[in-house]
């Protein structure tokens, strides 16, 4: 009972105070007695919430409470996914909760709708969009939207693919190859597969872990690789990165090439994690700088050969990774992200010479392909060489876009 607790009163600050569903659940996983189903069910409920939405409408004649439909949000994702603890206890525990939280006159209802509660005699609605969003569980907004921009098919496959559990990591290039990191690995008894992007797919051993505080390796995404590998950095060159934080990208175009690199962001707490992604990778010829990219820095005005625009954005594309996206989504929002998006890369452009690389990690076209075409069509003297929309695939691929823009020869 005592994890079920747990797990709902980090969902109720989640849902309620609109914490981060990451810092609050470190913040009490370690003292729970069993660590891993503590964090499954906290991002099993998250990643299922229009689901369990759609299920607590069928179930109940008006919404209960909000704690109370929380506590309901719990049972019927464990009753319906988690075979390791008995039915009984679940019900039991979660009524036990519902008295804890002063809700006693409302046991019986919580005990009674648990009980007639099974997720295999609830049907689909009968518009494929509703279905859709109920069986991918993904607002019916977004699923909406994205039938529009990819077609229904395609929309159905890569909604539907698995929440992908491995890591992806790379080699730090100062201090090894991806080869001499394979046979580490290999000395391990350790498996890994290779990416397009040179990283390699594992699960997060005690030793991986190792390496990484070690500064022998990192991980990074295979998307943010291709993004910075997109820039193409070479020797001499001056690199703005006008959005870093954390650094990932930074870093790794150091390895690349020997590059004057100033990696910039807005809050200072971003900015420090930038500092200490580069102390603990060893890396070099990066100056940290505070900037709003979305206001103009005359200072920076034909001072950088290319630039990274790796821009704020909705990051439905990592949301398998951040199962509380879907709770705050909206398409005003979207609209809101893009404005800041344009301005950026309006700005970047004022400080380029050769090419600027626009990526995010969403998957809207309002965010990515839209932003890039008005751009090119209010900026003669700046042309698209290459564009590609990543789609999640449930085999380490995030929806991630990226898009290289260089300017025209005069």
């Amino acid at each position: 009972m005592n994890d079920l607790l747990m797990v709902f009163e980090v969902l109720l600050a989640i849902y309620k105070d609109g914490a981060y569903s990451n810092l609050e659940l470190n913040k009490r996983v370690n003292g729970a007695s069993n660590q891993a189903i503590v964090t499954r069910l906290v991002y099993g409920v998250l990643q299922k919430d229009v689901q369990l939405e759609y299920y607590l409408a069928k179930l109940t004649a008006k919404r209960p409470p909000k704690t109370i439909a929380i506590l309901l949000k719990l049972g019927m994702y464990t009753l319906t996914y988690i075979n390791s603890i008995p039915r009984y206890a679940v019900v039991d525990s979660l009524v036990t909760i519902c008295e804890k939280y002063g809700k006693r006159q409302l046991k019986g209802f919580v005990n009674s709708t648990l009980k007639n509660f099974d997720a295999s005699q609830i049907s689909l609605p009968n518009d494929r969009f509703e279905a859709l969003s109920v069986d991918t569980s993904v607002p019916l907004l977004l699923v909406k939207a994205y039938c529009k921009q990819y077609g229904y098919d395609i929309t159905k496959e890569f909604l539907s693919v698995d929440t992908f559990t491995k890591e992806h990591i790379r080699p730090n290039l100062r201090k090894q190859t991806l080869d001499e990191l394979k046979s580490m690995l290999d000395a391990q008894n350790i498996t890994y597969t290779q990416s397009i992007a040179g990283g390699l797919f594992v699960d997060n051993y005690a030793y991986i872990k190792s390496l990484n505080e070690k500064g022998l390796i990192t991980y990074q995404s295979m998307t943010s690789m291709l993004a910075a590998q997109a820039m193409e950095v070479k020797d001499g060159e001056m690199i703005l990165d006008i959005c870093s934080a954390p650094g990932g990208k930074a870093v790794y175009m150091s390895e690349l090439a020997d590059v004057v690199i100033t990696a910039c962001d807005i809050h200072e707490h971003r900015l420090q994690l930038i500092r200490d992604y580069i102390n603990r990778m060893g890396a070099v010829n990066i100056t940290v700088q505070y900037n709003d990219g979305s206001a103009f820095n005359q200072e920076f005005v034909n001072k950088f050969d290319k630039t990274l625009c790796d821009v704020p954005c909705s990051g439905l594309g990592v949301v398998g990774k951040k199962a509380d996206i879907y709770l705050t989504a909206s398409m005003e929002k979207c609209q809101q992200l893009a404005t800041l998006q344009y301005a950026i890369l309006c700005n970047a452009s004022k400080y380029t010479k050769k090419r600027i690389v626009y990526s995010t990690c969403t998957t809207l076209r309002e965010e990515n392909y839209n932003i890039v075409g008005r751009f090119v069509k209010e900026n003669k003297d700046w042309q698209v060489v290459k564009s590609q929309q990543y789609l999640p695939d449930g085999k380490g691929q995030d929806g991630f876009f990226i898009a290289i823009l260089d300017r025209k020869s005069l």
